[in-house]
C-alpha cells in the first residue's frame, strides 16, 4: 500500500512537471512519514487519510515548490545586485567619466531587494527614502535648489501616510506636512516668513472637523478665521502685528469654553512626584510662545523660531520618561538640519544631521 501511494504521487509530481530533485526529496519525505504512521499502529487507510490523496498534495506541495523557486530566484538577483552596480559605476566612470553621480547606482542594492521581496504597498514606503535622496541630488546638483530641495524628504511620511490612513484621517495627518512645505515656500520664495507661519492653523482647524459637536466647530472655526483676519488687519494695515496676536486669544478662549483646554494654576495642580515635572512642562508651553513670539517680532526670526517649540515634546520626554537619546534624536536632528542649512546655507550637507536617529537607535539597542 505504501509503494502504491508513493507511486501514485510521483506520478503526479510528473504530471505537474516537478523537477527529478524536488520528486525525490518530497517522495523521501513521505516515506518517512508513511514508515513513522505505521510504527504507530495505524492501519494504511488511516494512514491515507492523514497524508492526503497524492493528487491534492501534489498540487499543494507544487505552488510550494514553485514559490522556493521564485524566492531563490529572486535572492539570487539581490545577491547579484552589489556586483553588477560595480560593474555599471565601472562603466560609467572610466567610460563617461560620471563618477558622480554614477555612484546612485549602488542604490540599486537595497532597492533590488525591496522591490523582489516585499509587497507593493511596503514596497512604496520602503522606497521612498531612496527616491527622496536621488530627486534632492539630482535638483541640488542640477538646479542648485538644496533648499528649498529638502522638503523632498516630506516624500517619505506623507507617502506612508497615504497608504496606511483612513481618508477620513488622511487630511489631518498631512497637514503638518502640509504646513511646513507651505511656510518655507512662502519664506523661502516671497519672505513672508510672517504672517507665513499662519499656515501652521490649518493643523488644528482641520483637527476640529472631526468632532460630533456642530456647534463647536463651527464656533472654533470662526474664532480662528477672525483671528486670522484680526492679525492680518492689524499687521498690515496698522503695522500692529503685536497687537494682532492677542486677537487668536479669541480661539483659546473658545477652546475653553467647550472644554477642549481647561485653566489651572501651578497651585491649583494635585501634589504628588509629578506636580513638579506638570509645572517644568506648562512652563515649558509658555515660555516656548514667548520666545517663537519674541524672535519673530523683535529679531525677525520667523524663519527659525518655529523651532522652539520643539522643545515642549522634548521637555516632555525627558521629564515622564526614561532618559534616552533615541526619544529625542528627531527633534535635535531638524534642529541641526535646519539651522545648519538655513544659517550656513548648506542644506545639501545638513540633510546627513537625520543620520543621527538610525545611530542613536543602533547605539542605544545594541
Amino acid at each position: 500500500m505504501k509503494d502504491k501511494y508513493l507511486a501514485e504521487l510521483k506520478e503526479q509530481l510528473l504530471e505537474f512537471e516537478a523537477s527529478k530533485e524536488d520528486i525525490h526529496d518530497i517522495l523521501d519525505d513521505y516515506s518517512g512519514l508513511y514508515d513513522d504512521a505505521l510504527d504507530k499502529g495505524k492501519t494504511d487507510e488511516e494512514i491515507y487519510n492523514l497524508l492526503g490523496n497524492p493528487r491534492e498534495v501534489a498540487y499543494d506541495l507544487i505552488d510550494t515548490i514553485k514559490i522556493k523557486h521564485h524566492k531563490n530566484k529572486r535572492n539570487k538577483i539581490v545577491a547579484l545586485m552589489p556586483f553588477l552596480a560595480t560593474i555599471a559605476y565601472m562603466i560609467l566612470g572610466f567610460g563617461f567619466d560620471l563618477w558622480h553621480p554614477g555612484w546612485l547606482v549602488y542604490l540599486l542594492i537595497p532597492i533590488s531587494g525591496i522591490v523582489l521581496n516585499t509587497n507593493a504597498k511596503n514596497s512604496i514606503v520602503a522606497l521612498s527614502p531612496f527616491i527622496s535622496v536621488i530627486v534632492f541630488l539630482f535638483i541640488g546638483f542640477r538646479y542648485d535648489l538644496w533648499h528649498p530641495g529638502w522638503l523632498i524628504f516630506f516624500l517619505i511620511p506623507v507617502i506612508s501616510i497615504i497608504l496606511h490612513t483612513s481618508v477620513k484621517d488622511m487630511f489631518v495627518a498631512l497637514s503638518p506636512f502640509v504646513a511646513v512645505i507651505a511656510f518655507m515656500i512662502l519664506g523661502t520664495y516671497y519672505d513672508l516668513w510672517n504672517p507665513g507661519w499662519l499656515v501652521f492653523l490649518i493643523i488644528p482647524m482641520l483637527g476640529l472637523l472631526h468632532s460630533k459637536n456642530i456647534w463647536k466647530i463651527i464656533f472654533s472655526e470662526l474664532a480662528f478665521i477672525i483671528a486670522i483676519l484680526f492679525y492680518l488687519y492689524m499687521g498690515y494695515m496698522q503695522d500692529a502685528w503685536g497687537i494682532g496676536a492677542l486677537g487668536f486669544i479669541l480661539p483659546i478662549t473658545v477652546s475653553i469654553l467647550f472644554g477642549d483646554l481647561t485653566v489651572s494654576f501651578f497651585w491649583d495642580l494635585p501634589k504628588g512626584k509629578n506636580r513638579e515635572k506638570v509645572i517644568v512642562l506648562l512652563s515649558t508651553i509658555f515660555i516656548s510662545i514667548a520666545a517663537f513670539f519674541a524672535l519673530g517680532f523683535f529679531l525677525q526670526g520667523w524663519a527659525y523660531a518655529w523651532q522652539v517649540f520643539l522643545l515642549i515634546p522634548v521637555v516632555s520626554i525627558l521629564a515622564f520618561d526614561k532618559f534616552r537619546f533615541t526619544s529625542i534624536s528627531p527633534f535635535v536632528a531638524v534642529v541641526l538640519f535646519f539651522s545648519i542649512g538655513y544659517f550656513f546655507n548648506a542644506f545639501h550637507l545638513s540633510w546627513l544631521a537625520f543620520l543621527i536617529i538610525p545611530m542613536a537607535g543602533i547605539i542605544e539597542n545594541a
